[in-house]
């Protein structure tokens, strides 16, 4: 019995969350968000290093290039964090891969964290993830969607304990974000709600 009810559950992960999401996924543009053109991470990292920022510096100018290249998508939830990078499109762990991944390759320690609950700017309650870096000593929360620049700090609040992305959810981002984010697309319409 237990058989079939894992067997039941891998078929509805495997083609249920993929049938769910395509109509979202398809309704995105292809290639890369007009406006901008095809860049990769490492690329960034070139020039970002090309700057002469160092520290905090460095890190709100890579937040930055995060922020404004991502836009905030729910609709390629397939697309490895690579990709939603070099398209410009990204859900919250997309970008905070991307940012993590450029982060590192800039020379600092930073890894992405996550909680299931957070309280943002407009009263809405939700899981979310985002970085934290070491710099001098100092781990900071840095975020690419939510944050407030001249404070240098996010603009929402962990209601729920804050962690290290463990497997399991990483398992359940690359299947179950697809089908949570063209559900919210579907119920408002839109990549964002706020």
């Amino acid at each position: 019995m237990m058989i079939k009810i894992v067997l039941g559950a891998v078929v509805v992960m495997a083609i249920g969350v993929p049938l769910y999401a395509l109509p979202a996924t398809l309704s995105l543009p292809q290639g890369v968000r007009p406006g901008l053109e095809s860049l990769t991470i490492s690329q960034a990292t070139q020039q970002l290093r090309g700057s002469g920022e160092s520290g905090m510096e460095l890190v709100e100018a890579a937040r930055a290039f995060v922020g404004e290249r991502m836009a905030y998508s729910r609709r390629n939830s397939f697309d490895s964090y690579a990709k939603a990078f070099e398209r410009g499109y990204g859900y919250c762990s997309q970008q905070a891969n991307a940012l993590a991944d450029l982060l590192t390759q800039l020379g600092f320690e930073a890894k992405i964290v996550h909680a299931f609950r957070n309280r943002f700017p407009d009263g809405t309650v939700t899981s979310h993830a985002w970085v934290q870096v070491v710099v001098d000593d100092e781990v900071r929360d840095v975020d690419s969607i939510f944050y407030n620049a001249d404070a240098a700090e996010v603009t929402f609040t962990p209601l729920s304990e804050v962690g290290e992305v463990p497997p399991v959810l990483r398992l359940f981002e690359t299947w179950g974000a697809p089908a949570v984010n063209a559900h919210r697309y579907y119920l408002s319409g839109k990549d964002q709600d706020w």
